[in-house]
């Protein structure tokens, strides 16, 4: 998920967005830079993470309706559902 710039011969700039990215590359430092080193056989290669925060923005996403909610939702387009509930005593557990 992050981007990565070369820099020059001997440095890497990885952007991500947020924090938590970069963390996650932060813990694997070590195994990555010598990844890095070996792979591109260059034992002065570095790197830095900069955070960039994108511009946008995802709408939040709905959330799952839970037991209850989908039932009121059901009653409410279709009230012979409550009505059949009511009829046979049901006890909903929520």
């Amino acid at each position: 998920m992050a981007k990565l710039n070369i820099i020059n011969n001997d440095s890497i700039e990885i952007i991500t967005e947020n924090n938590i990215q970069q963390k996650f590359i932060e813990q694997e430092r070590a195994l990555l830079i010598d990844h890095l080193q070996n792979y591109f056989g260059n034992k002065t290669l570095t790197y830095n993470v900069v955070i960039v925060e994108s511009e946008t923005h995802e709408q939040p996403k709905d959330k799952p309706l839970n037991t209850k909610e989908q039932y009121l939702k059901i009653i409410e387009e279709y009230p012979l559902v409550k009505e059949l509930k009511d009829k046979l005593r049901l006890e909903l557990d929520y």
